[in-house]
Parts: structure tokens; C-alpha cells; sequence
């Protein structure tokens, strides 16, 4: 296949990792390619967030290698990796509510230090509109879609390589949700590639051109997202009825 000849964007291999004593992820492995969007579902407390925690070294890989961009990141320390291209959206959003939407905008470029490219705002701010009507407003008056928009523009500020989202649709209206992954496939198009965590299953396989499937710390299945939609394992454990509009 075309895809084993190109080198990955990021490649996890045989990663471990553990809070304490308590195994958190055993022998993962996965791909993420340039221009591709990568999925990874899995009920709560597999791991999924873990994972994503991980690769920025919170917490460290305990065996494995985790490569970006052509960078063994494993043993890098935390501060250090971010201004390689990486950028998460953290579950929860975690924006600052007493900031108003600009402010917290360029906290996004400020976190990836002199290393960090221009942010390209108005195309931000045209990706996002409403974040440019609402720029001088508390970013604790916003929606709870708006919010999880600015934490998005907030990542992508540092123009980076990869964009990791953990669990963007959570709390959300099914409305927004659909809104949401429709940004995410325009962050795509405009040359952002993207790692989605997310409990939404059959959201984020539509979405998705490839997904792996976590289960207790361990990858159980991979395929396209189309793969994995049609799957009766993935279909009883994550999908449930499944109607033809998704």
C-alpha cells in the first residue's frame, strides 16, 4: 500500500506507560500520517487521554519509542516538545474564563515560545468567526461549542504540524458536535494534520481515515474508519443502533 511508503508524521512503537503501579497503556503502537485524520475511540478509563498525556511526556513512557516529525521524542523533557509542531486540546477545554477570547488566542502562541511560526490569525479568526465578533469578550460568556472552538484556535495559533483533540464533542449539542467535526475536517484540508481521542464512536470513525481501537491500554483493533464502522465488535461495544444519517 501507498501509505507503508511514506514515513509517519508520528509513530508510537510498543509504547508502556503507568500512573504508580496501575498499567495505563501496554505495547501501543500506532501511526499518524501527514494530511491524515486518525481516530482513536475506547470506553472510558481505556486509556485514551493517557495516551495523548504521553506523548508530551506526562507521563513518561515507561518502554517503547515515540517518534515525530523524524524526532525521537520519548525521553525529551515536556517543555521541549510542543515547539516540534505538537498541540493539544485538552479535555474539558480548559480555557480561561476571565481572559477575553484574544487574550487567550495568543496564550496558544506564547506556550510554543521563540521557536514558534506567525499565527496566522485572520485566517483563524475566518476558520472561527464567531471568535472574531466575540475577540474582546470573557471567554467564560461563551457556549460551550464556542469555548471548545476557542481552545481549538487557541492550539493552532502556533501553527503546529499535528493537532491532538481530546474528546471535542463532550457536553456538547449534537448540533454543535456536527459543527465541531466539521472544523476539524477544514483544519485537515488547510494542511493541519489531526489526532482525535473520542468517546463519540460513530462521529469520529465518519470523520476519520483511520482508526484504532483501545481497550484497557491496548490496541485491539485498527482499520479504516469505514472498517471499523462496519465491524460487529466495534458496532456492539461503541456504536449501538447506528442510524443512516450517523
Amino acid at each position: 500500500m501507498a501509505e507503508n511508503r511514506r514515513s509517519p508524521l508520528l509513530e508510537l512503537t510498543g509504547v508502556s506507560s503507568y500512573y504508580g503501579p496501575v498499567r495505563a497503556l501496554e505495547d501501543v503502537s500506532l501511526v499518524v500520517y501527514q494530511g491524515e485524520i486518525v481516530t482513536l475511540i475506547g470506553a472510558n478509563g481505556a486509556g485514551k487521554s493517557t495516551l495523548l498525556m504521553t506523548l508530551f511526556g506526562i507521563p513518561r513512557a515507561f518502554k517503547g519509542s515515540i517518534v515525530f516529525a523524524d524526532t525521537d521524542i520519548t525521553h525529551l523533557p515536556t517543555h521541549s516538545i510542543a515547539p516540534l509542531g505538537l498541540a493539544l486540546v485538552p479535555e474539558g477545554r480548559r480555557i480561561f474564563p476571565g481572559m477575553t477570547v484574544s487574550e487567550n488566542m495568543e496564550l496558544g502562541r506564547a506556550a510554543l515560545g521563540k521557536r514558534s511560526r506567525v499565527a496566522n490569525t485572520d485566517y483563524l479568526y475566518d476558520l472561527f468567526p464567531i471568535l472574531k465578533e466575540r475577540r474582546q469578550q470573557k471567554a467564560g460568556t461563551l457556549s460551550g461549542g464556542e469555548q471548545q472552538m476557542l481552545a481549538i484556535a487557541r492550539a493552532l495559533m502556533g501553527q503546529p504540524r499535528l493537532l491532538l483533540l481530546d474528546e471535542p464533542s463532550l457536553g456538547l449539542a449534537p448540533m454543535v458536535v456536527k459543527k465541531i467535526f466539521a472544523l476539524i475536517r477544514s483544519i485537515v484540508q488547510s494542511g493541519t494534520t489531526v489526532f482525535l481521542v473520542e468517546q463519540n464512536a460513530n462521529q469520529a470513525l465518519q470523520l476519520a481515515d483511520r482508526g484504532y481501537v483501545l481497550v484497557n491500554g491496548l490496541v485491539r483493533l485498527t482499520g479504516t474508519g469505514q472498517e471499523l464502522l462496519a465491524n460487529p465488535e466495534v458496532r456492539q461495544a461503541y456504536l449501538g443502533k447506528v442510524t443512516s444519517e450517523g
